[in-house]
């Protein structure tokens, strides 16, 4: 199997990388951090490199909240102008017609009137790049319904990683501030609630999908990937704290509105069709990454 990864450089793109040559897919890396002509902007290059491919795993994207905040044009031109060059170049492909699995985000369900979030939770978000990330689980959709053309939607909660991570996300922040002894500063006052899911949950729940797409012949479907353990922010500085050992203080500041302040949700229909079961709890998880950074000498 040959699979192409856009936002092959991101964290999400590099493990799921290593995840599909353990199991002998030939990954394909496809972003302009890597190499510049790989940008998901420029549809002929893109269209190039979807001939011959079994499948299109579509992780690029602009997603810092604060920059998409900043700068909504190019979240728009780069998240749904950049999915909708993948989805017309797996439409137009010539010898395999690839399948797309789309990578979405808790955002598209804004703050969410019931909670846990489902498949079935409308969707009403409340950023620009959440906004996007709808747009583009809409036109998968329609991809699939007009032009018969195979897509998933993988919708994550706040997944996590170590080194490879965004080093200013809350996870691994928090991480090296306690080992610094500085303190944790949560953005909110601390009763903000998540379900953060580790990087190889994550991984494992788009190999599980691709795997369902092969087998299948349905033509849409979407999936929440979940850890599915909520966890307050309050909380998360807590376990970090006695993880790591140290003696910080746990302060609160003003809400900073780039994103959703409550999410978390239920993966039942992930476990039922593709058979995903989240194995790392926030603690596990946490000491993975504790230990990582370590190693990278980060802490």
């Amino acid at each position: 199997m040959r699979i192409l990864i856009t936002g092959s450089s991101g964290f999400v793109g590099r493990s799921l990388k290593k995840k599909l040559e353990k199991n002998g897919v030939e990954a394909i890396s496809y972003d302009l951090d890597d190499n510049p002509p790989n940008n998901i902007k420029d549809f002929a290059n893109l269209k190039s490199k979807a001939e011959g491919i079994d499948g299109i795993v579509h992780l690029a994207a602009l997603a810092q909240p604060k920059l998409t905040r900043q700068d909504p044009l190019s979240c728009i031109n780069i998240n749904i102008g950049g999915t909708a060059n993948v989805l017309e170049a797996a439409r137009l492909s010539q010898n395999s017609h690839p399948w797309v699995i789309f990578s979405s985000t808790r955002e598209v369900f804004g703050e969410a009137e019931v909670l846990p979030i489902t498949e079935k939770t409308p969707r009403y978000p409340i950023t620009i790049y959440g906004l996007t990330k709808r747009v583009g689980e809409d036109l998968c959709r329609i991809f699939s319904k007009d032009y018969g053309l195979k897509t998933r939607v993988v919708c994550f909660t706040s997944v996590y990683s170590g080194k490879d991570d965004d080093l200013n996300r809350v996870v691994p922040k928090f991480i090296i501030q306690a080992a610094k002894k500085e303190p944790l500063l949560i953005n909110g006052a601390g009763e903000e609630i998540f379900d953060f899911t580790y990087i190889d949950d994550a991984t494992e729940g788009i190999w599980d999908c691709i795997k369902e797409l092969e087998g299948s012949q349905k033509l849409y479907d979407d999936f929440i990937i979940s850890a599915g353990q909520p966890v307050f922010l309050k909380d998360l500085a807590k376990i970090i704290i006695e993880e790591t050992q140290s003696k910080s203080e746990i302060k609160c500041a003003p809400v900073e509105n780039y994103s959703t302040t409550r999410c978390y949700a239920n993966c039942q229909k992930a476990k039922e069709i593709l058979g995903f079961t989240p194995k790392t709890n926030i603690r596990e998880g946490i000491k993975l990454v504790i230990k990582e950074f370590k190693e990278a000498k980060i802490i």
